[in-house]
C-alpha cells in the first residue's frame, strides 16, 4: 500500500510540472466562474421593445404579468409607438410588442365579438424560434384578462345581471378561477423542477463540464502513450502497463473530479453533496476506463489525437448539454457524459454507468489478454 501511495504521488508531482495540466484545470473554473457571473445580468434570447399607453389599467396587468419572475426574454421600456419601432428598425431589439391605446376595450370587444381590434401589434424584423417563443408568452400573459372579459360579456349580455357591480362581479370571478400550474415538474428522485433554480445561461453548464472531464481523460491517456513512445515503461508489459496506465489516468482525473464539483458549485447549478460526489466518482471512473480502452483500440498518439475532435462534437450532439435528443439510443449509451448528466437525478443511471464501466475494463483486459498471446497486433 505504502509503494502504491509513492507511486501516486510520483504520478501527481509529473502533473504539477506540466504547463498544460494547469491550464486545463484552469479552464474549467475559471469559465464556470464567468458563466455564474453572466447569469446574474441581464439577459434573454431575444431584446423585445415594450411600449404601454399611460393610463391603461389593463395593459399594465398585462405588463406585470409578463415582467414577473425569471424570463428568457429582455424587455426593453418604450416612451413611445416611434421609439419601439425605431429599436427594432436599428437591430437595438429583435421585436417590439406596442399595446393598444385602449386595451380594455379592444379585449371587450374581441370577447364579444363585435369587432376584431388588434390588442397588441407585434413589430419584428424577421421570425424566429425565440420570437415564436415570445409571442406564445406574450398570449399566455394576455390570456387572463381576454378569458375574464369573456366571462363579464356572458354575465352581463347572456345571463342579464346588469346590475352587480364590478367589484362583484370581479369577486364571483376571482373565488371559481384557477390558480398555479396544472402541471408540477418532478425528476425521477423525487426532486421538484423549482429545486433547480437557475437561468438558461447556466442550463448548459453542466454538460459542457462533463465533456471538459472527458477530454481530461483521453489527455492522460495521450500522455501516457507519449510516455510509452520515450520508453518510460519499457520494463512494464501487458497487465502491468496497463495497470500502470490506469494509474496514470486516475490521479490526473481525480484532480479533474476535483474541479468538476468545485465548478458546478461556483457556477450555481450544484444540487446536493452526497448525490454530486458519488456521481463525480463513479463518472471518473468510467473515464478513466473509456480513454484507456481507446488508447488500447487506437494504439499511437497520431490516431487517438484525430479522433478527439469528431468524439467532441458526437459528444455535444448525443449527450443533453444543449437538447436532449430523443434518438440514436446506440449512440449515447457508448458516452460516459451521457450517463454522468442522467445519473444527476436518476439513479438508475447510477447503476448503469457502473456496469457499463465495469463491461470497459472486461473489454480492456480481453484485448491485452490477445495482444500478449499475439493475436492481435497493434
Amino acid at each position: 500500500m505504502r509503494g502504491m501511495l509513492v507511486r501516486l504521488w510520483l504520478i501527481q508531482k509529473r502533473l504539477l510540472k506540466r504547463r498544460s495540466f494547469f491550464l486545463l484545470m484552469c479552464l474549467a473554473p475559471l469559465f464556470a466562474a464567468g458563466v455564474g457571473r453572466l447569469s446574474k445580468e441581464p439577459s434573454g434570447i431575444a431584446a423585445i421593445a415594450l411600449y404601454l399607453p399611460e393610463g391603461d389599467q389593463t395593459a399594465a396587468e398585462i405588463a406585470d404579468r409578463l415582467l414577473a419572475g425569471e424570463s428568457v426574454l429582455r424587455y426593453l421600456p418604450c416612451g413611445g409607438e416611434a421609439e419601439a419601432r425605431t429599436l427594432v428598425e436599428s437591430g437595438e431589439a429583435d421585436a417590439a410588442w406596442i399595446f393598444a391605446e385602449d386595451t380594455e376595450e379592444s379585449l371587450r370587444e374581441l370577447a364579444e365579438r363585435r369587432r376584431v381590434r388588434p390588442v397588441v401589434t407585434v413589430v419584428e424584423r424577421e421570425d424566429s424560434v425565440p420570437l415564436t417563443l415570445g409571442r406564445e408568452i406574450l398570449s399566455a400573459a394576455i390570456y387572463p384578462s381576454y378569458a375574464y372579459a369573456v366571462y363579464e360579456g356572458y354575465v352581463r349580455g347572456d345571463l342579464g345581471m346588469e346590475e352587480m357591480s364590478d367589484e362583484e362581479l370581479r369577486a364571483v370571478y376571482e373565488s371559481v378561477a384557477v390558480e398555479g400550474s396544472l402541471f408540477q415538474m418532478v425528476y425521477p428522485d423525487q426532486t421538484p423542477g423549482e429545486a433547480e433554480d437557475y437561468s438558461y445561461v447556466q442550463a448548459p453548464l453542466r454538460g459542457i463540464l462533463a465533456i471538459w472531464l472527458t477530454f481530461c481523460g483521453l489527455a492522460a491517456a495521450l500522455w501516457f502513450m507519449q510516455d510509452e513512445e520515450r520508453g518510460v515503461y519499457d520494463k512494464a508489459a501487458g497487465r502491468k502497463r496497463l495497470s500502470a496506465s490506469y494509474r496514470a489516468c486516475a490521479v490526473f482525473l481525480a484532480d479533474a473530479a476535483v474541479v468538476l464539483l468545485l465548478s458546478v458549485k461556483l457556477s450555481g447549478v450544484f444540487t446536493d453533496w452526497k448525490r454530486e460526489v458519488v456521481s463525480c466518482v463513479v463518472f471518473a471512473a468510467c473515464v478513466t476506463v473509456f480513454a484507456n480502452l481507446l488508447r488500447l483500440l487506437c494504439s499511437t498518439p497520431q490516431r487517438l489525437g484525430v479522433l478527439l475532435l469528431p468524439l467532441g462534437a458526437l459528444m455535444l450532439a448525443l449527450c443533453p448539454v444543449f437538447v436532449n435528443l430523443p434518438y440514436f439510443m446506440a449512440g449515447k449509451l457508448l458516452l460516459p457524459p451521457w450517463y454522468y448528466l442522467q445519473s444527476i437525478h436518476n439513479v438508475r443511471y447510477l447503476y448503469l454507468m457502473a456496469a457499463y464501466t465495469a463491461g470497459l475494463f472486461t473489454v480492456s483486459l480481453l484485448f491485452e489478454w490477445l495482444v500478449d498471446l499475439d493475436l492481435i497486433r497493434r
